[in-house]
């Protein structure tokens, strides 16, 4: 088992169990962050509705059109991606279960 030292806070060193605890609670912490998102937009009607609504009005439609910037193109797939991320989520959860 490693020992830490006073000069080991000097050159960056971080204790290893601290390493390990914080490594424990992203993971904790993602997982409840899949289940939420599972039980808001795959298990409630409204969360189902809602991401229908997603899907029609931005997955659908392009990102660029001809008259839109580069920023504009931006945002418009970053709004997109938020709803894959949570598609892929709920996919995820349920493929886990």
């Amino acid at each position: 088992m490693y020992e830490l030292n006073g000069f080991d806070q000097i050159g960056g060193i971080a204790d290893p169990e601290e390493l390990q605890r914080k490594k424990h609670e992203e993971q904790t912490r993602g997982q409840k962050l899949d289940y939420l998102i599972h039980r808001t937009f795959a298990q409630s009607e409204s969360g189902k509705e809602l991401l229908e609504i997603w899907r029609d009005s931005l997955i659908m439609n392009p990102s660029v059109t001809p008259n839109s910037t580069q920023f504009q193109a931006g945002i418009e797939e970053g709004k997109k991606e938020i709803i894959r991320n949570i598609l892929l989520t709920i996919k995820k959860v349920e493929a886990d279960k």
